[in-house]
């Protein structure tokens, strides 16, 4: 694939991971004694036997609970029994994008008119709470192979970082090779092939995240709003032109297969249409609960969630723009950086 996008106009990159580069190359992975190392792996695991640890499986989160204007401690549920720990100190919400502002919510914290909607009680009026949703939407090219393609331990082990134009300011495409076919949903794949996958990195589309009850067991409303934005559409549009030309580079001959999708007969000035049924998520979701010192803020530049004493929030949620790559790293990051402040703070 290297060599099919340097025959497309592409560069090659010795650092791809770096950010400072534009172009194809072989990226980063968190690959350890050949298995895939996740978070709680290097994390979690080496903690396992300190005594003020204890790990809780199986628990559903109802929410924080609050006295004036501090957080007091956790409310959650296993199985029938209901469970509440107090908090001495402080408590740090890690739910993700999705989870951390459903707690919130169930706590009375967010958009007063929500809220009522939903019958919960008022604690703090933050109004962006839910909102700023948003992701790296992905469509992709894929193609079917006479036989299957050699897999690996990540699937995704070489991408680039280009721009959809010239004039745009950053590199706003990721174009990855993976090495099964996989697409949207509501697309049916072949059984051998593979993907050259299109991320769109800058998405300025905004979504939100709302209750549809009061019940701790109920999934949320999620709008993620993808490709509103026209300049989206346009950027994703021409990813999958770039994936084409690489796809039908001579370096790919011998991989060469039928392009199921979008399909040999839909031509580049109908991808547009393709883009309605086919794209999809990268599961890289943030912003929903964002740092900041605006009204829409969630919590100030030490994570504490603004008018309540002793809660933090530690994960993608307070994103307030997702970064130009894959976003576990960032991740990573945030929850050291809380890790310091809290142990600043003791």
């Amino acid at each position: 694939m290297i060599e099919a996008a340097q025959q497309a106009g592409y560069a090659q990159a010795d650092d791809v991971s770096s950010g400072l580069e534009e172009g194809f190359g072989f990226p980063d992975l968190a690959i350890m004694n050949g298995r895939r190392l996740s978070a709680a792996d290097a994390y979690l695991t080496p903690a396992r036997m300190r005594p003020n640890l204890q790990v809780v499986t199986s628990a559903i989160v109802h929410r924080v609970l609050v006295r004036g204007d501090r957080c007091v401690g956790v409310e959650y549920s296993t199985g029938s029994d209901l469970v509440t720990v107090a908090c001495r100190r402080e408590v740090l919400l890690s739910a993700g994008a999705v989870g951390t502002p459903q707690v919130l919510l169930r706590s009375g914290i967010g958009p007063e008119s929500h809220l009522s909607d939903m019958g919960v009680d008022l604690v703090v009026d933050l109004p962006g709470v839910g909102g700023n949703l948003h992701d790296h939407p992905t469509t992709g090219v894929t193609y079917s192979t006479p036989e299957s393609v050699p897999g690996s331990i990540n699937h995704i082990e070489l991408l680039g970082l280009i721009r959809s134009h010239p004039t745009v300011g950053v590199p706003d495409l990721q174009i990855f090779l993976l090495s099964l076919p996989l697409n949207a949903p509501a697309l049916a794949t072949p059984k051998r092939g593979y993907t050259l996958g299109v991320g769109l990195m800058t998405p300025r589309s905004r979504g939100t995240l709302r209750l549809r009850s009061a019940d701790p067991s109920s999934p949320p409303v999620i709008d993620p709003e993808y490709l509103r934005d026209r300049g989206d559409r346009e950027a994703l549009k021409e990813g999958l032109r770039i994936a084409r030309r690489i796809g039908c580079a001579p370096a790919m001959a011998a991989w060469q297969g039928e392009e199921v999708l979008p399909g040999p007969g839909l031509p580049d000035t109908s991808l547009g249409d393709h883009l309605r049924v086919g794209v999809g998520t990268y599961f890289h979701y943030v912003g929903t609960c964002r740092i900041g010192s605006d009204h829409l803020a969630v919590v100030d530049s030490e994570l504490k969630v603004r008018g309540i004493a002793d809660l933090r929030i530690a994960d993608a949620s307070v994103i307030p723009a997702i970064p130009t790559a894959n976003t576990h790293t960032t991740v990573l990051a945030i929850a050291e950086r809380a890790a310091a402040l809290v142990r600043k703070r003791t």
